[in-house]
């Protein structure tokens, strides 16, 4: 059965096709620092060493781009240390380590971050009721946030993961750029898909 047959990329092997995905489980301390309580449910999940791979729950790029309370956080160096306590221990249960990262843009609100939510254009996100109108982002800020989430991997090899997973779903901040509904810029980040994708790219 294909299922638990292994598969080789060029720079990773997976022992079978069988995936842990990111599930946000909001156990992270107030700073977005792992804690005890990450660290056993990760050894819950893989202690039956079943998964060639583990997807470790959206860590925040920058503080502007935290989703709610207790969400991991990649956004500094300071960040590194428990997350290799994580990867070591998902590496020793025998699986690949890989760490989704994201920002939320207009899918928080001022309660989490302190201040007004960015997207690409001042649109609140529809399926949210109580959402907040959020501040346009300029050039400056969307080649920050491009910065945020190339520093945001490099953190996650220092740490130890195999790779990342860049968030763009779900109404967050990549996805808002995707989308012609949410993105209504004329500028190089804007107007057809080749351009609202240029923050992904």
């Amino acid at each position: 059965m294909k299922l638990f047959e292994e598969l080789k990329t060029r720079n990773v092997s997976f022992k079978n096709r069988i995936v842990m995905p990111p599930m946000a489980i909001a156990k992270a301390d107030e700073k977005g620092y792992i804690t005890d309580d990450i660290l056993d449910y990760y050894q819950e999940k893989t202690k039956d060493k079943l998964f060639s791979t583990v997807i470790v729950e959206h860590n925040f790029v920058e503080a502007r781009g935290k989703a709610s309370n207790n969400q991991v956080s990649i956004a500094d160096d300071s960040c590194i240390d428990g997350l290799k306590k994580l990867s070591d221990l998902i590496k020793k249960n025998e699986s690949t380590a890989v760490v989704q990262i994201s920002h939320a843009g207009s899918s928080t609100n001022s309660n989490i971050i302190g201040e007004s939510p960015v997207g690409p254009s001042r649109i609140k996100k529809q399926s949210q009721k109580q959402a907040s109108l959020p501040r346009e982002l300029n050039i400056e800020e969307i080649k920050e946030i491009e910065d945020s989430f190339a520093e945001a991997a490099f953190r996650a090899k220092e740490a130890g993961f195999d790779g990342v997973e860049i968030h763009s779903a779900h109404g967050y901040l990549l996805d808002q750029f995707l989308s012609a509904i949410t993105n209504k810029r004329t500028d190089q980040y804007g107007g057809d898909i080749n351009c609202r994708i240029s923050i992904h790219l």
